[in-house]
């Protein structure tokens, strides 16, 4: 029982953002053509390092609203915290740009010149998202000790997901 109602307030909670982006998708091709965003224009080595870092993001956003759709709520803080979290190596390359990097491994040079040619503003919406996800872990270990603050946590994982959405819709890379 608690595991259907916890499938049923996520899907509550999370219907209007779920509506709205399908209806994004209908969009005729004169509109898709006509791309605004800011072009982000990264060396290929980073701008591959950059898109497999938000397959990460994404990934972990999945994981996190398979164990909330199970009512593991601990688990899904932790991976949150671990994986998206403003201490996670995720985060490393939304960091300001006076951050020195402790070492200079290929994946974090990667990291450094990501964060060196990253944008104002969308460090800003990275840095959101991954602030975000901490949130979204505190809200997620009260509910997994009491089932009232599960909306909580469902409104808190919403938040991580609409500052992922906010980035896209703002910057593009080609």
């Amino acid at each position: 029982m608690k595991t259907l109602f916890a499938i049923l307030i996520c899907t509550v909670v999370n219907f209007p953002a779920l509506a709205e982006d399908m209806t994004s998708h209908t969009q005729p091709l004169s509109v898709i053509n006509d791309d605004s965003r800011q072009l982000v224009n990264y060396p290929p080595d980073v701008k591959a390092h950059a898109l497999a870092n938000m397959r990460g993001h994404l990934k972990a956003l999945a994981d996190i609203m398979d164990a909330v759709a199970n009512a593991h709520y601990a688990v899904a803080a932790d991976i949150a915290d671990n994986r998206l979290g403003m201490n996670s190596s995720a985060a490393v390359g939304c960091q300001p740009k006076d951050m020195k990097m402790m070492q200079m491994s290929k994946t974090y040079h990667l990291d450094y010149q990501m964060q060196q040619l990253m944008p104002e503003e969308m460090r800003v919406l990275g840095q959101n998202m991954h602030r975000a996800a901490n949130e979204f872990a505190v809200k997620a270990r009260d509910a997994d000790k009491n089932i009232q603050s599960i909306t909580e946590a469902n409104m808190a994982l919403t938040k991580i997901a609409r500052q992922c959405v906010a980035c896209h819709e703002s910057f593009r890379m080609q």
